[in-house]
């Protein structure tokens, strides 16, 4: 039997959805901030789709054929049953692992966090744009190309950063969602500002960008560039980081993820607000009074929003030196907290002797302690 071909391309999961639904909800209140306008045969307005709409998780945030390629003149699906569809299933346990602190789980699924968020954040409406303004695809064919080609490109800058998960459970108010739900916030980069092209987001290796994804209704995870965390400042804000760079194979750990500060009301309504701001066109929620925060804000000034998401100072300690790894042959790997390696032999081999000096003295410690408890 043949494989049924799909059209709904879901660009937000609906796994991922039904984490913002509340106890006994099955829909959400859907906000469009650009309804449709309808016109008569001279152009004159005669009216507007509906604003709110009632919608459950498997019924929105889908196109039709959205990422459809032909194969011999036939429509195939392959992207979205084969590759969206794998990255979904492991990003749903990745995420879930991450959200409940699942320290065995995160141990094997912690890489496939970050594959989800890229492929979330490249496979919206507004991802698919930035591709396409980026690489200057043709057509449909090669926009698809192009976009398996880069998969993976925030992964590195991400992982080297500052993490922390907000929670809200001490809120009434609760996250909201949107159409493009992995969010570049920068504070000092305005939305609609003259230097970012018409409905992009502040380059990711900018210091001030942060990451945004709300983990469900109570769960906000923040990604920072350490750099960013010790020192602010609007001129900082547009600098690029220490060694961006868009691919590598990073030392990475996952113990140093900070968790456990409450938001409290002001806080999250700011947040949605944000997450309002860098929406392509609709945000959601199980209540129809979270899609308008800005109702309940005494300022929505950009530069004024946010800053309780800067992480705790412990976090963005200054690193001296080089990571160290030893492999199973007895070789070194070096890597300092922005990905870099050491320069030249000379630094390398000065490296491994620190390396080697540590390790003795280490085992020493370790003997004598041995020693004492004989």
């Amino acid at each position: 039997m043949s494989k049924q071909q799909s059209y709904r391309h879901h660009y937000v999961p609906q796994w991922y959805q039904r984490g913002f639904l509340v106890e006994g909800s099955t829909v959400f209140k859907i906000l469009d901030m650009r309804p449709e306008v309808f016109r008569d045969d001279k152009g004159a307005i005669v009216g507007k789709g509906r604003q709110i709409l009632t919608k459950g998780p498997d019924a929105w945030f889908f196109e039709r054929n959205l990422y459809t390629t032909r194969v011999l003149g036939k429509p195939n699906d392959d992207i979205e049953r084969l590759l969206f569809g794998e990255i979904d299933r492991t990003g749903k346990e990745a995420i879930k692992a991450l959200a409940e602190n699942d320290l065995e789980k995160i141990h094997f699924t912690y890489t496939q966090v970050f594959e989800f968020l890229d492929a979330l954040r490249l496979r919206t409406p507004k991802g698919l744009r930035f591709l396409r303004a980026t690489f200057q695809a043709r057509n449909q064919q090669e926009l698809m190309v192009r976009m398996q080609e880069v998969r993976r490109m925030h992964c590195v800058m991400w992982m080297e950063g500052a993490i922390e998960i907000f929670e809200a459970t001490h809120s009434t108010t609760k996250f909201i969602f949107s159409d493009h739900p992995v969010i570049f916030f920068n504070s000092h980069v305005f939305p609609k500002d003259p230097k970012i092209p018409e409905g992009l987001d502040a380059p990711q290796h900018w210091l001030g960008t942060q990451t945004l994804l709300p983990l469900d209704g109570d769960r906000l995870m923040v990604i920072t560039h350490r750099e960013w965390g010790r020192k602010q400042g609007e001129t900082r804000a547009r600098k690029s980081r220490t060694n961006a760079r868009l691919f590598g194979n990073p030392m990475i750990t996952y113990d140093g993820i900070q968790r456990g500060r409450q938001l409290s009301e002001k806080q999250v309504r700011e947040v949605n607000y944000i997450v309002k701001m860098r929406a392509e066109r609709y945000i959601a929620s199980c209540t129809e009074e979270h899609l308008f925060p800005e109702r309940h804000l005494k300022t929505t000034l950009w530069s004024r929003l946010g800053n309780f998401l800067l992480p705790r100072g412990y976090a963005t300690a200054l690193q001296v030196g080089f990571m160290t790894m030893k492999m199973q042959d007895g070789t070194y790997y070096f890597q300092d907290e922005f990905g870099r390696r050491p320069n030249n032999k000379a630094e390398f081999d000065k490296a491994v002797k620190n390396a080697k000096d540590m390790e003795a003295m280490l085992r020493r410690v370790l003997t004598e302690r041995f020693n004492e408890n004989e």
